[in-house]
């Protein structure tokens, strides 16, 4: 094929920690299939294609697939692919000042700020084209507990309650007591379908407040079995829907909440996800996610 790949860790400044992505260039005329096929020989959670855009003001049409079907919108993969188109163009034009680019997701445009440092890209962040909608249909507690191998009286904590979300893809979200019962998650999957298949979600987000990282504000671990991922090791798009959880649980008069979430953990593949939301009215103006990014091969499809 001769297509151009790069294999890049989001949501952490180190090789070999945070979320693998690959990221192919100059996808024009591959088939939807050819994509599907690439991704699973990846092998990683998502894979991103950059194929030209009727958008002239974006810098690219992505798509974004995992290893069972092509998804709307995905944090991670657009946080990398930034990153990468922010790192070429910071070598193209040399100097030091920082990069908007726009991405065509099938979401929607979305619109990325790339830092940069001593010519370098070192931070990515967007806004969310499209503001989480709140779900109704949240599966039974004690059905989500055998699901997720804890007990009943381990969910939830303070006012926090499971719920769910979507953006594009839809999460449930579940809260767990403290940081040992997160770790102590493992998946029944036994009960799975039955705790989760009327809610409909593409993964299951567990968390709870506090972290291994003294600047966490939310220790998270993400389960989608069914879209051939066990867990992920950071996921942006369940940050992003994590702000209705913020905006249900933890505003009062506040106009601006920002926060760390960590992830990845019990994969040791540690990452650190920025979750920033504006509020009107105790309602959410704005959310904007952010990350870093580290570029670990390049290397070309046959």
């Amino acid at each position: 094929m001769g297509r151009k790949f790069h294999i890049l860790d989001v949501f952490t400044d180190q090789a070999y920690e945070g979320n693998q992505l690959a990221i192919v260039e100059d996808a024009d005329g591959l088939t939807s299939e050819q994509m599907l096929a690439i991704t699973k020989e990846f092998g990683f959670s998502e894979t991103v294609f950059l194929q030209s855009s009727d958008n002239p003001t974006a810098a690219a049409k992505v798509r974004i697939f995992t290893p069972s079907s092509e998804i709307p919108f995905a944090g991670h993969p657009t946080i990398g692919t930034a990153f990468l188109l922010g790192s070429f163009k910071a070598q193209e034009q040399n100097s030091g000042s920082d990069i908007l680019l726009v991405l065509d997701e099938e979401i929607g445009p979305v619109r990325c700020a790339v830092s940069v440092s001593s010519g370098k890209a070192c931070y990515a962040e967007f806004d969310v084209p499209a503001l989480p909608k709140l779900i109704s249909s949240v599966p039974e507690v004690d059905l989500v507990a055998d699901a997720l191998g804890v007990d009943i009286q381990d969910v939830g904590f303070e006012n926090h309650k499971v719920m769910s979300a979507e953006i594009g893809i839809r999460f449930v979200y579940v809260p767990l007591k403290n940081l040992s019962l997160v770790r102590k998650v493992s998946p029944n999957f036994a009960y799975w379908n039955n705790a989760f298949s009327k809610s409909d979600p593409v993964g299951v987000y567990v968390y709870c407040r506090g972290g291994a990282s003294a600047d966490s504000g939310y220790h998270a671990r993400m389960f989608a079995p069914d879209f051939g991922i066990l867990e992920d090791a950071a996921t942006g798009a369940a940050a992003v829907g994590f702000s209705r959880v913020i905006e249900a649980f933890e505003i009062d008069a506040q106009t601006k909440y920002e926060t760390i979430i960590e992830q990845g953990f019990e994969m040791e593949r540690p990452s650190h996800l920025r979750l920033e939301v504006e509020f009107q009215s105790k309602e959410i103006k704005l959310v904007r996610l952010g990350g870093k990014a580290v570029l670990v091969a390049s290397g070309e499809l046959v």
